[in-house]
């Protein structure tokens, strides 16, 4: 059940990160007096291997963090039960 849990987080994480939408939203009024310029652009679709490496270990690393939460409350959830 926790490598199902763990592998669940870890490719939504991973396709959140890679399919999503761009971080940086263009309004079209008035205010914005300067649109980014490509560079600024082009540096935020793009990282590099080793980005997106070190992203997917901290999302493993988040997912088994989250898991281990999980397993304690469920422990003590059960330990509560078995108390009543």
């Amino acid at each position: 059940m926790r490598t199902i849990l763990l592998i669940s987080v870890t490719v939504l994480g991973l396709s959140a990160a890679c399919g999503g939408e761009p971080e940086a939203e263009i309004t079209a009024d008035s205010t914005a007096s300067t649109q980014p310029d490509t560079t600024q652009i082009h540096e935020m679709q793009h990282t590099s291997p080793q980005d997106a490496i070190t992203g997917a270990y901290n999302l493993i690393d988040e997912a088994d963090s989250v898991v281990n939460q999980l397993n304690a409350r469920t422990e003590e959830l059960e330990e509560m039960m078995g108390d009543m």
